[in-house]
């Protein structure tokens, strides 16, 4: 269990209602986020959409903001759990590198990526969100890089280093190109960028496997 999904549950609101009170506003509040975005997911959006009361909202989160930042936190859980599920079927841990890039092209275009792009292109504008996010995803990077750790030794891959930062550079660039691909005249041109970055990514992994 994460970080932010344990300190949830400890959150004192979390009866079991308030629990499944909690799950609703913020499937709605990912849902919106990856189908209408940022400006569309106003609280009366999220209110609507869940079917709940504004005092349910309230109870759970004073705010529009920590609502989002909640929202965000959720969504990145459900990414890793995501990538997880898709790879649970590979136990060789060198194969599952292989696999990474087409697992998270796949979780890359799913309602949480898509709600977590949201939010971050907000937070360029929204200083508020922006501090909240920023120190989220302190906690974010630090479980990334002890799940690279874990890959990497699980594999025999002794330059970590190098290891995170191809899977940091491939994260970051099947960002982009989601978000670009929404205006792409040519869907072939997308296609052909991602098979390049899949490429460059095992050509590296295979390089470190090399000189374990």
């Amino acid at each position: 269990m994460s970080e932010t999904r344990a300190a949830a549950e400890k959150h004192p609101a979390l009866t079991r209602k308030g629990g499944a009170t909690r799950t609703a506003l913020l499937d709605s509040t990912i849902e919106l986020l990856a189908s209408t975005g940022y400006a569309a997911t106003t609280t009366q959006a999220v209110l609507d959409h869940s079917g709940l009361s504004r005092g349910s909202l309230l109870h759970q989160f004073r705010t529009r903001e920590l609502l989002m930042v909640a929202a965000a936190e959720e969504a990145v859980e459900r990414m890793f759990d995501s990538v997880a599920h898709k790879l649970a079927h590979v136990t060789d841990p060198i194969e599952a590198l292989r696999q990474y890039p087409d697992a998270l092209w796949i979780v890359q275009n799913e309602p949480a990526a898509l709600a977590f792009a949201e939010l971050q292109l907000a937070s360029r504008w929204e200083k508020g969100l922006q501090a909240r996010l920023r120190e989220s995803m302190r906690a974010v990077n630090e479980r990334i890089g002890r799940e690279v750790r874990e890959a990497a030794a699980s594999a025999g891959i002794r330059d970590v280093r190098r290891l995170a930062m191809e899977i940091g550079a491939l994260i970051s660039a099947m960002q982009g190109l989601v978000v670009s691909s929404t205006l792409a005249v040519d869907e072939s041109r997308v296609q052909d960028v991602l098979v390049a970055l899949c490429a460059h990514y095992r050509s590296c992994l295979e390089e470190a496997i090399s000189v374990r």
